[in-house]
């Protein structure tokens, strides 16, 4: 294969960097030209110094990049004098120049492999690496990246990495089994599946579905809203199909985000160059991967808009708190008036007079307000809150409900009081019928708190609760579940459940299997150190604000006896 044909994997910089004979400096000839014990063994079989310093020239070097190298004498002379110095004191121009035979330098080569359980390569290699090769692909779809991964490969294996272009052919071949496997999966995809994917990177009335898709939610308004919403149900079919169907590919997460960002990148006349098979993984992989970027957008708008509707009912109810407050203030001197005059009012005067006189000081409409002031009875400043909802009906319409139609929210615990109100009004609205046809206590037999009843009633003498301020007070519940974390929606990347994010437990059994195969043998030990670590603080950490609560160190904490102290039981209360 000539050169011009084989893959490019590294730059010609990094190529260098990883062949080229490495050049010391002061501390670096310290570090890998001291002999252990056993190299100092390994050293005493050769008699001639011209032919040791090579073996401790050949060992550094081998120490720090696990290769060996051609050099000449004449070519590595800071070292040579680092180690004639070093080891035996005598002038290098007069010692040495050239090399050693050849039979020595594989003879040394051979004691150096055999010191570090190192293997040299040889083509009988090439199945196992080409193997590994198509495993790392699964991983790391990109050859950069699968590339890093086989020096840690070859590293465990202690086998010496071969040539670059040894390396590119068995990437070439590897690259092209991978395409085949993927084809071979992809051509399975059912045809109205493809006419799908098909149908996102072909001209629709000048524009490509796709680049309508890909597109970024430009703000919080209603049109940007309404379009991603628009977007999400567009592919809402290709993305439940890419769920079922992408485990099949056998593809890690990050696999399957390298095929959707090529799809992301690149213009759809590019992707219609590509072979049909791989258009449609690109874009399939798009569609799943971009649908998720999309609920979380939604998400986000979602809490936005709600967040905004209750700090403006904040601000409508603490405004009518002060005009509450005012009015009482501005009608004390009426009701003082009328408090003189009752008493001393004309005994002969009819209930009629009486009447128009009394209201004629103090407006009807003040007594009940007075009257509760006197009473000690505050503003209620929450039914005020719930008046500014009932008046902001359209905002859920436009804003809220088409997000809440499309989002698939999940709560962390099975039959939960709002999962329970968020199936009520997804059923609902799935019918297709309207909030006024929603009777929350007739149709549904569903009871909201007693507490919050009143607020939910337009009139306290109405029958039902407002179908309205029940949806806001299901949104209400929707937002700050998402902000505690216990409401999620797996098919978001932001706010999914962790648990999916968790690899099955069978692979946690094989983590050590799995970590020597990749060649990263300490992962396991580092994880489960790490995990002791932080458990002991944690205990450490309880322990001391216990202790502390129990010496009266924390003046926020009070310590209360109960009954159950006999059982050695204590709760503690926050003042």
């Amino acid at each position: 294969m000539e050169d011009t044909k084989r893959i490019h994997l590294l730059s010609r910089s990094e190529v260098e960097e990883l062949y080229v004979r490495p050049i010391f400096n002061t501390h670096e000839q310290k570090l890998y030209f001291s002999l252990s014990e056993s190299e100092k063994q390994v050293l005493a079989q050769y008699a001639n110094t011209k032919t040791c310093v090579y073996f401790i020239l050949q060992l550094g070097y081998f120490k720090a990049k696990q290769q060996f190298f051609n050099f000449t004498f004449d070519e590595v002379k800071n070292d040579v004098q680092f180690i004639v110095n070093t080891y035996y004191s005598r002038p290098v121009s007069k010692m040495f120049t050239g090399r050693i035979s050849r039979d020595y330098v594989r003879i040394q080569r051979q004691a150096i492999l055999y010191l570090f359980s190192y293997r040299n390569w040889t083509s009988d290699f090439t199945p196992e690496i080409q193997a590994h090769v198509g495993d790392l692909l699964h991983y790391y779809p990109k050859g950069h990246s699968a590339f890093r991964q086989l020096l840690a490969y070859f590293d465990h294996q202690k086998i010496i990495i071969p040539s670059y272009t040894t390396l590119q052919d068995i990437f070439s071949r590897a690259f092209s089994d991978e395409e085949n496997r993927l084809n071979t999966i992809i051509a399975s995809i059912p045809t109205s599946m493809s006419n799908q994917l098909a149908d996102l990177i072909y001209r629709d009335d000048g524009i490509t579905t796709l680049n309508i898709i890909r597109a970024d939610q430009k703000d919080f308004q209603y049109t940007a809203v309404k379009t991603e919403v628009d977007k999400a149900l567009r592919i809402e079919k290709l993305y439940t199909f890419a769920k079922r169907f992408i485990p099949l590919l056998n593809l890690s997460k990050n696999a399957v985000r390298y095929y959707a960002d090529i799809a992301e990148q690149y213009t759809a006349s590019r992707l219609r160059r590509l072979s049909q098979p791989q258009q449609w993984l690109h874009t399939l992989c798009f569609a799943f991967h971009r649908y998720q970027q999309i609920i979380d957008n939604l998400i986000v708008s979602f809490n936005y808009h709600t967040r905004a509707i209750m700090d403006a009912g904040k601000a409508y109810a603490s405004i009518a708190q002060m005009e509450h407050s005012s009015s009482i203030v501005t009608n004390f001197p009426k009701l003082a008036k009328f408090l003189k005059w009752f008493p001393a009012r004309s005994s002969s005067m009819t209930q009629e007079e009486l009447n128009e006189v009394a209201y004629s000081i103090l407006p009807k409409e003040q007594f009940s307000a007075l009257a509760e002031f006197l009473d000690g009875k505050s503003f209620d400043k929450k039914a005020a809150l719930w008046e500014y909802y009932a008046k902001s009906s359209r905002l859920f319409s436009l804003y809220l409900r088409p997000i809440f139609t499309t989002v698939t929210f999940e709560y962390y615990k099975d039959n939960s009081y709002i999962g329970g109100l968020i199936d009520v009004l997804k059923s609902h609205y799935a019918r297709g019928k309207s909030p006024s046809d929603l009777k929350i206590y007739d149709d549904l037999g569903f009871t909201v708190p007693k507490s919050m009843v009143k607020y939910l009633k337009r009139k306290p003498t109405d029958t039902h609760i407002d179908p309205y301020l029940f949806e806001f007070f299901i949104y209400q519940k929707i937002y700050h579940e998402i902000d505690r974390g216990r409401l999620y929606c797996n098919d978001s990347i932001s706010y999914c459940d962790i648990d999916n994010d968790l690899i099955d437990d069978k692979l946690v059994d094989n983590v050590e299997k799995i970590a020597a195969d990749f060649g990263y043998l300490k992962i396991p030990i580092y994880c489960d150190q790490r995990l002791d670590d932080v458990l002991q603080e944690l205990n450490d950490a309880w322990e001391r604000t216990t202790c502390n609560i129990q010496e009266n160190n924390n003046p926020g904490f009070s310590i209360r006896e109960t009954p159950l102290c006999q059982a050695s039981c204590r709760f503690y209360s926050l003042r």
